[in-house]
């Protein structure tokens, strides 16, 4: 052993030092990793010799080996359980649909029947609440179409009567207008007479040579525009004798206007008034319904567990039934796997009683010391510590 450490460090050393110069303590460092794997070699190497190391190694890995089966089987066993309790739940499920009853376990099925007529009684309860506020709904609805048709009505009547007072007042700005065109035009015809009149004095009194025949022309003229200003004074009283009539009726439609929006507002109200009562009574009634529905919801969650909890007593008395058979079958099988796998874990078990503890303790130290003792080393050696 000594010759081969003077070769290690005859071959590591030169190496090392061709590499880069180094200290007393790096030396110091190396020496102490390469002896500990010496003496880590050294010891496997005494304890292969002395028959230990085999015996060790075979108790280690024969006690790994089956701890890691019972692991398994352990897990197998977990999933195998939940099938079972998922197939017993579902047994009691089924027992309580076909009600398939038995006196093993009349005690459990008299208090879900018990939950379950309370249920029955909250929806006949819910059925009639249901079917009330279906009837509210349905005069709501009528007594609201017949409000709304009556709306429909005045709204069309005022739509009407509005039309109209736009025609009537259309009219009637009309009938001013040609009114003021008239005196416009009155006015107009008025200045022209006087002054053609002007003109006809002042021709009598000219020198013209013409002047007879102007003042034939004037006296035309001025017959002309007097029939013109008779006429315009003949219509002018006519049209205005027209207008009381037209604001009559403006007045009228715009008063028929109003009538219809204060009844259309009239009515707005009374429809309120009426519907409010229902709408009270739907909100009651759909308020009563939603509690009922919570109150049948908490009892089926209180039930739920009661009937699955049912598959136990159920599994344990099995009673005769047909629809039960094949959840009997599947269960007999889960029990067997249950069986076999919780056999299989026993003779591991006894397998790892009769096994060499002691060695196989050794031998888990041996590999933790020599994990720890190669680690140092390797840490030593580069110079890590």
């Amino acid at each position: 052993m000594t010759s081969l450490l003077f070769s290690l460090l005859g071959a590591f050393l030169p190496l090392h030092t061709a590499q880069e110069p180094q200290t007393t303590t790096n030396w110091l460092t190396t020496v102490i990793g390469i002896l500990l794997i010496l003496g880590l070699l050294g010891l496997l190497v005494w304890l292969y010799t002395s028959g230990k190391l085999q015996q060790w190694f075979q108790a280690g890995t024969q006690s790994g080996k089956w701890k890691f089966q019972d692991i398994q089987l352990g897990n197998e066993a977990k999933k195998i359980e939940k099938v079972k309790i998922a197939q017993i739940e579902e047994l009691g499920q089924k027992a309580w649909q076909s009600r398939v009853s038995d006196p093993a376990y009349t005690q459990a099925w008299a208090d879900i029947e018990a939950v379950e007529t309370q249920v029955d009684r909250i929806k006949e309860h819910s059925r009639s609440l249901q079917e009330n506020l279906n009837r509210v709904s349905t005069e709501r609805e009528n007594l609201t179409l017949d409000f709304d048709n009556q709306l429909s009505q005045l709204d069309l009547q005022r739509k009407d009567v509005e039309t109209k007072l736009k025609q009537a007042q259309s009219a009637l700005h009309q009938l001013e207008s040609d009114i003021d065109s008239l005196a416009n035009q009155k006015g107009g015809l008025q200045k022209e007479i006087k002054a053609t009149r002007t003109d006809l004095i002042n021709t009598e009194g000219s020198d013209e040579p013409d002047r007879q025949d102007i003042m034939n022309n004037l006296n035309s003229r001025l017959d002309g525009l007097v029939s013109q200003l008779l006429a315009v004074s003949n219509e002018e009283p006519e049209l205005a004798g027209r207008i009381p009539s037209y604001q009559s009726e403006v007045l009228a439609l715009n008063a028929r206007v109003t009538e219809l929006s204060d009844q259309a507002r009239r009515l707005e109200g009374q429809k309120e008034q009426e519907l409010e009562p229902l709408n009270l009574q739907i909100e009651a009634l759909e308020k009563q319904l939603r509690t009922k529905s919570e109150e049948i919801k908490d009892l089926g969650q209180k039930m739920d567990p009661m009937i699955k909890s049912l598959g136990y007593q159920v599994d344990t008395a099995r009673p005769v039934s047909e629809v039960l058979q094949e959840h009997y079958s599947r269960l007999d099988a889960t029990y067997q796997k249950l069986a076999n796998t919780t056999q299989e874990r026993t003779e591991i078990d006894e397998k790892l009683q009769g096994l060499d503890k002691t060695a196989s303790r050794y031998f888990y130290l041996l590999v933790l010391i020599g994990l720890i003792v190669l680690v140092v080393a390797i840490l030593l050696i580069t110079g890590v510590i």
